[in-house]
């Protein structure tokens, strides 16, 4: 049965240039009024997944619908300006001889409307006294506010952002990317964010897909994912893991960090921890460990200690042990991840 809240689906797509395969295989839904992350590493497909379901490419196998209507199947496709898709890219590519009202309003040339959808679209981006700025003349984030004014400006059933922020670092970063989610979530808009930045997407997306090697390797929340991953390469694209040896038995994990649960079938797999996710304590107190290295990263310090034949990473907020000093580590066996060896 067909999921009468998705605004795009995507199903069993691929697409290939010459023997390099970019996308295989893969399956996506937006359901309507939400944000979707696509989060990968670089090469990973999540680009020219974007621009599969913009349009801008062809596909070799699969279908993708847009609010219902097949877009695309092999052999045929919808062209871009009639999918009702609106694209913001990395480099915002607005025309620098042109003002922001015109920016906006480039896409709407001939409607009585235009003048209208213009200035709300001005009012709705806290945009309304720089109508006749030309692009130089903005902040990055003005900029992509402008870019993303533009998009909506056409009554788009889906909005496509690639890296939106890539050019960006620090503090600007999380600033633009703060005003690009309000700005999508007043306009009420669905929307696919590609980023490779953990951080982003889970801030960001109200639902995430993963990929590597052109696959969608897992789609749920964001907590769901970095919860509940279902393979190393899921756990590590959702920030740091210390993964170590582990052997099921009947249901039960067991490795040097503890004992989790799992349905793991008998036999060998991995034990995972967020760095946030293990404690020090006092050496009697816990797992001996021995610390080899002590860094600062701002929010916390990022202490390494080793546990048998492992190096473990961990994020402390108290008081610091020093190089060389016997600890103690444990963790809950909640956050303990049991996953499959490949």
């Amino acid at each position: 049965m067909a999921n009468i809240d998705a605004i795009v689906s995507v199903s069993g797509v691929s697409r290939a240039f010459g023997r390099k395969v970019a996308v295989d295989r893969a399956d996506l839904t937006l359901s309507r009024g939400r944000i979707l992350g696509l989060l990968g590493a670089s090469g990973s497909g999540k680009s020219t997944l974007l621009r599969v379901i913009s349009g801008l490419e062809p596909i070799d196998a699969g279908t993708i619908a847009i609010d219902g209507q097949i877009v695309s199947i092999p052999g045929r496709a919808v062209p871009p300006e009639a999918r009702r898709v609106g694209m913001v890219f990395q480099d915002f590519a607005l025309f620098p001889h042109l003002t922001v009202a015109q920016n906006i309003g480039f896409g709407l040339k001939g409607r009585t409307d235009r003048d209208a959808t213009v200035a709300a679209l001005l009012d709705r981006m806290r945009l309304a006294d720089r109508g006749r700025a030309f692009p130089h003349t903005l902040s990055g984030g003005e900029q992509q506010r402008v870019a993303l004014a533009r998009a909506l400006a056409r009554d788009p059933a889906v909005v496509l952002l690639d890296e939106p922020f890539s050019s960006l670092d620090g503090a600007l970063r999380a600033e633009v990317r703060d005003d690009l989610v309000q700005a999508l979530r007043d306009s009420g808009a669905s929307a696919i964010v590609v980023t490779h930045d953990a951080e982003d997407a889970m801030i960001m997306a109200d639902d995430l897909a993963l990929m590597e090697a052109g696959r969608v390797i897992q789609a749920g929340t964001p907590h769901e994912l970095y919860t509940r991953p279902t393979s190393v390469a899921a756990a590590r694209l959702l920030g740091p893991i210390n993964l170590v040896e582990a052997e099921v038995r009947q249901g039960l994990a067991t490795s040097v960090l503890g004992q989790n649960s799992t349905l793991l079938p008998d036999g060998a797999a991995l034990m995972g921890a967020r760095p946030t996710d293990i404690r020090l304590t006092k050496p009697e107190a816990g797992l001996p460990a021995r610390v080899v290295s002590v860094g600062f990263s701002g929010a916390f310090h990022v202490v390494r200690a080793t546990i048998g034949s492992h190096i473990l990473s961990i994020h402390v907020t108290g008081q610091l042990p020093a190089v060389g000093d016997g600890i103690g580590v444990t963790t809950d066996p909640t956050p303990l991840l049991v996953l499959p060896l490949t």
